[in-house]
């Protein structure tokens, strides 16, 4: 194989060394399952849901004072809060 062949996307895998964005399990979110990192966290650090609807737990959690997104000063608009 080529080298530039091998460093392009086939068959919908990654080339080596380079890491792919999460989109969050969409597969499993149609299905109605939560995405594979919170339903497998055995210390139950990761929460997901819809920050935007007030009643959510995942909601009261980001409002707290000790939270944080990456590189959000870039416009970035990350989706990931980070509790501290």
């Amino acid at each position: 194989m080529q080298l530039e062949q091998r460093r392009t996307r086939q068959h919908d895998t990654s080339p080596v060394g380079n890491a792919r964005k999460c989109h969050f399990c969409i597969h499993r979110l149609e299905a109605g399952l939560l995405p594979a990192c919170v339903s497998t966290c055995i210390g139950r650090a990761t929460y997901f849901g819809d920050a935007s609807d007030p009643d959510s737990l995942v909601s009261e959690l980001v409002a707290r004072p000790n939270v944080m997104r990456l590189k959000e000063e870039l416009g970035t608009q990350p989706r990931v809060y980070y509790l501290l």
